[in-house]
């Protein structure tokens, strides 16, 4: 019997390690595991968080380099004329009046395009 309960608890121990190690570490609990019932904190996957500018600030340079984020008919959304060397961009549902040159902020519409 003394011999049974040895080798039970042996297999026992032999197998938990086994069982512990054949989930990945993000599965086990950690909070923000998809296991835990939890994704990442703000919603969405670190880096990927949604990023506003203020005036003053840089926007990053393929904004204003990239015409693909320009808005060249700045009327059609009750937007005045850009001045010379700057351009409305568009990110996501914000618009930005920055310099071309430097990508400084001069003007922020938030939400324009709800």
């Amino acid at each position: 019997m003394k011999t049974a309960l040895i080798t039970a608890a042996v297999a026992m121990a032999l197998a938990l390690p086994a069982t512990t190690m054949a989930q990945p570490w993000h599965d086990r609990g950690h909070p923000h595991s998809k296991a835990a019932g939890k994704g990442h904190p703000h919603g969405m996957p670190p880096g990927q968080a949604k990023k506003r500018w203020s005036r003053g600030q840089h926007i990053p340079r393929a904004y204003v380099t990239e015409r693909t984020y320009y808005i060249t008919e700045p009327a059609r959304y009750r937007l005045r004329p850009p001045p010379a060397g700057y351009q409305w961009v568009r990110v996501d549902n914000d618009v930005y009046l920055a310099q071309t040159q430097t990508g400084l902020i001069a003007e922020v519409v938030l939400s324009l395009f709800n």
